[in-house]
Parts: C-alpha cells; sequence; structure tokens
C-alpha cells in the first residue's frame, strides 16, 4: 500500500512564550532556540482554545511552533527569535484577556501592530456575538486582535468615547483587518470616517491603500449579491478590496490598486450591456470565442454558471462587443480577468462547457501532446470507458487527482488536458496513468518506480489492519485523500503479497 503525497503541505505554524530557553547545541545559533512556558490550567485553557484554535492561530500569526501536549502545563515554542518574541507576547494578550483587559504600550510594537480606534457604541457590534466578527476577520486575514488599553504617546486617561482595537500581523493583513472594521463601523454609523474622504490614488509601487467613492446608488451592483462581485474583484485583482460605506478601499501593490480599479469600472460600465474596452498589452487577460449557439448554455440562467466559474478560480469575466480579428460572425467573445494560473482554470472549464453543448466545436483540432514548455498545457485522450472511471461521482476523482498533484486538471469531450509547469503536469498524467492502470487490474510495486519520484510514499500494510484503514468501499482512503489532498492507493510487489 502506498501513499502519495503529491502536495508539499505547510504545516501549521505555531508559537510561544519565553519563560525558560533551551539553547540548541549547534553552535548556540539562535534560529535553533527552543522555548519554554509554564502555565497554570486556566491560562492552559485560554492558549489552546476551543479545538486547538487559539493554539494554531498565534503560530499562524506570529510563524512560530507552539506545542502543547494534551495534559502538559508547559508550552514549547520554536522559531527565529523574532517569531517566538512575537507569539509571547500574542500569549501574553491572550492569557492577559482572562483576568482584566489586554494593556500594550509602544514597545509592544515591533513592526506587527496596527490600533484602530473604535467609537464605544460600536464595539459590541465590531467585536460580535462572543468575538465572532473579530475572529472572522482574524480568520481571513490571518491576525490576531484584541480589545486593548492602548498606553502610547497619545493616549487620554479619561477617553470614554473611543475604545482601541489592537491588531497584529503581517502589513498587509493588518491592512485588510483594519478596512474590515472600518467598514463595520462606518455600517453602525454612517458618515463616521467617510464624510469628508477624497479619491485618493497612492503613487507608491509596494504596498498601499486606494480609495473611490462610488454614488450610493450603485453600492449594490458593485457589491453584487452576499458580496460575490466583491470577493470576484478581490481575488481576480489579487487586491484586498473593502467598501466602507460609499468609499472603495483598494489595499494592494499599485499593479493590484489598479487592476482593482479598472476591473470595478467595468462591471459598473456593464450596467448598460457589453463592455467594449481595450485589453492590448495586458497580461492579465485571455480570451475565448463563444459559438453563438452555446452562449446561453456557458453563461447559464442569471449568470449562474460564469459565476460558479468565477467563484471556483477566482477571475473576472465579462462578454464584449469589440470586434476581434479572426472571430466568426456568430461568436460571442468572453474576456477573462485575474491571474495566469486561475485564467487558465476558468478557460479549460469554458472549453469543457462548450464541447458539453457542441461536440467537436472544442476538440476537433486536439490530439496526444505533451508541451516542451515550462508552463503550457498537455494533451490526453481517453480510450473507451476510461473517461467515467477517471471522472468519478460528480467530479470527485478528477479533482482529488488535480489536488494531489498541484495541477490544473479538465476533461473537454474526450481528453484530459493537464495545465501547468512542467512538473505539475508530469505529476498529473502520472497520477491519472495510475489510477487507470487500477481499473484494468492490479497494480505492481515495480509499475510505479519509487525511485525516480519524490512524491511518493510506501506504507506496508499488515493484512490484519487492512479492513479498518481501506474501511467499506475504499471510504477510509477516500476519507484520508479528502483531508491530506493525497492520492492512494494499493500495490502488490512481485511475489504478488501486498
Amino acid at each position: 500500500f502506498f501513499r502519495f503525497v503529491f502536495m508539499s503541505k505547510e504545516q501549521p505554524k505555531t508559537s510561544g512564550k519565553a519563560s525558560e530557553t533551551e539553547k540548541s547545541r549547534k553552535d548556540g545559533d539562535a534560529s535553533d532556540e527552543i522555548t519554554r512556558l509554564p502555565l497554570v490550567d486556566a491560562d492552559a485553557a485560554f492558549i489552546l482554545g476551543r479545538g486547538g484554535k487559539t493554539k494554531d492561530k498565534i503560530a499562524r500569526v506570529s510563524g512560530a511552533k507552539l506545542g502543547l501536549p494534551h495534559g502538559s502545563l508547559t508550552l514549547k515554542i520554536e522559531g527565529t527569535p523574532e517569531q517566538r518574541r512575537r507569539a509571547l507576547k500574542y500569549c501574553k494578550c491572550v492569557m492577559a484577556q482572562r483576568v482584566g483587559p489586554v494593556r500594550i504600550d509602544e514597545s509592544s510594537d515591533d513592526g506587527d501592530l496596527t490600533i484602530v480606534d473604535v467609537p464605544q457604541e460600536c464595539a459590541g457590534f465590531v467585536t460580535g456575538t462572543s468575538g465572532s466578527f473579530l475572529r472572522h476577520v482574524e480568520d481571513e486575514h490571518r491576525t490576531i486582535m484584541f480589545f486593548t488599553g492602548y498606553q502610547g504617546k497619545d493616549h487620554v486617561k479619561d477617553n470614554d468615547v473611543v475604545e482601541k482595537l489592537a491588531i497584529f500581523g503581517a502589513d498587509r493583513g493588518r491592512i485588510g483587518s483594519k478596512v474590515k472594521v472600518l467598514a463595520a463601523i462606518e455600517s453602525k454609523l454612517p458618515g463616521h470616517g467617510t464624510k469628508d474622504m477624497e479619491d485618493h490614488e497612492s503613487e507608491s509601487e509596494g504596498l498601499a491603500t486606494d480609495t473611490l467613492r462610488l454614488p450610493m446608488e450603485e453600492i449594490s451592483w458593485a457589491l453584487g449579491k452576499n458580496g460575490a462581485t466583491k470577493r470576484k474583484l478581490a481575488r481576480a485583482s489579487e487586491c484586498i478590496v473593502e467598501y466602507v460605506g460609499s468609499v472603495v478601499f483598494m489595499c494592494g501593490t499599485k499593479k493590484q490598486r489598479r487592476a482593482a480599479k479598472e476591473y470595478l469600472q467595468w462591471i459598473m460600465q456593464r450596467l448598460g450591456g457589453p463592455v467594449d474596452l481595450n485589453y492590448a498589452g495586458r497580461d492579465d487577460v485571455s480570451l475565448i470565442s463563444i459559438p453563438q449557439e452555446a452562449v446561453g448554455y456557458v453563461t447559464g440562467v442569471k449568470r449562474s454558471t460564469l459565476s460558479r466559474i468565477e467563484d471556483d478560480w477566482g477571475v473576472f469575466m465579462l462578454f464584449m462587443d469589440q470586434k476581434t480579428e479572426g472571430k466568426r460572425d456568430d461568436d460571442e467573445q468572453l474576456i477573462i480577468f485575474g491571474p495566469r494560473r486561475a485564467r487558465r482554470g476558468a478557460e479549460l472549464k469554458i472549453m469543457s462547457t462548450i464541447e458539453g453543448k457542441c461536440p467537436g466545436c472544442v476538440t476537433k483540432d486536439l490530439e496526444d501532446t505533451i508541451s516542451d514548455d515550462d508552463w503550457g498545457t498537455d494533451v490526453y485522450r481517453f480510450k473507451e470507458h476510461e473517461q467515467s472511471y477517471a471522472l468519478g461521482k460528480e467530479g470527485t476523482t478528477k479533482r482529488k487527482i488535480a489536488r494531489a498533484a498541484a495541477c490544473i486538471i479538465e476533461y473537454v469531450g474526450d481528453y484530459a488536458l493537464f495545465a501547468g509547469n512542467r512538473a505539475e503536469r508530469g505529476r498529473g498524467r502520472r497520477y491519472l496513468d495510475w489510477l487507470l492502470r487500477q481499473r484494468s487490474g492490479t497494480i505492481y510495486l515495480d509499475d510505479i518506480q519509487m525511485e525516480d519520484h519524490a512524491d511518493v510514499h510506501r506504507i506496508p500494510l499488515p493484512s490484519d489492519t487492512l479492513s479498518e484503514v481501506v474501511g467499506v468501499k475504499g471510504s477510509g482512503l477516500r476519507a484520508i485523500e479528502e483531508e491530506t489532498h493525497t492520492f492512494l492507493f494499493m500495490v502488490r510487489d512481485k511475489t504478488g503479497n501486498g
């Protein structure tokens, strides 16, 4: 039995607090130091959190590794000196919440702190029921936040009007969390932060924030149902996009901010019908021709099919009314915006959808191909009855192979298309080959050629454990695959043994 680990899955990072430091024997290298923090029962429960979520959050934000074995009252912290220092700071804040308000002064800021003033009447709204809103923002932007008595240089001791919200984390995460909090404040107190705000476009090439005010009557269109359009803009542009009242905040690099603004403008133009735009010279564009008879099928009822593809791949798509060289008169032009990988995934899905409506339209010129390019697309033609087996129930097998290989895989007619870099495509083809071999018979150890592949692990299984590990109809293996993003199957050695 083999477990194939196709994606190098990053392990959760953790952090801890320093009461006692163990130096590594490796010449005192600071990066190998370990910090141990003795805890009392109540503190251990707070640090751990429900299901270990607080410990994992501190680890994620600090970059340190936290260890708190079951029943132990000693927190073990590993990482660089900076990671351990930040983890210790966050642990102190968590433990302080148990007995009273969190106190933070200017010395607490070593490049990872942003303070937001929250009107006292909004503090409960920003917190949410049992802290639900703050936890949601922390999860979205990989930060950790506390209401605190901030002792900074401008601190007013008897200020009963404003609460201080401390946001810890990386620069981008803190900016995203801050604008999310500002949006919550604005919804509670309209105009509080935006009544005198003007449009702003930063000249910085790096991380910065641009603002753009929209007419209030257009906000619902720009937001989309349940915020779907806003999320689509953010994913396609790789920019943080948040609406604070009627002001759009766009946070990211200059390229990301510009893309978000342009995508937003095109969405607003779409209120009047198809969009005519000049995409020449852009590196965030893919264009695909849709036969007229397939347009409705590709679009779906109330744009449902396109919206689902946009959500799946994090792209932004528009039909154009611009005449394009080489297009047939009965073709519609669909333009796809977003990062290269996301665009290609969406494009292949559109091709599959077209082929489903108009068989042969996309595949008439396809043939088995292995691209010589580092980034490209390989093609494999399925043999009889292979495709349904490779697809699985509701596409689960295809998605499993794609996820394990970290490769874009789409089935277009009788063809499997593999998109990505050379290594990703190689894994995708190989995993599909191994999958299809299972259909026709037993796979033997020599077929795998483990010595040639660094992405394969072999786990011998005693015969008396097979039923427990494999589960009913393979359900045990499928559950492990789903959780670990791997591809597992049984093989035999040359003797025919498992």
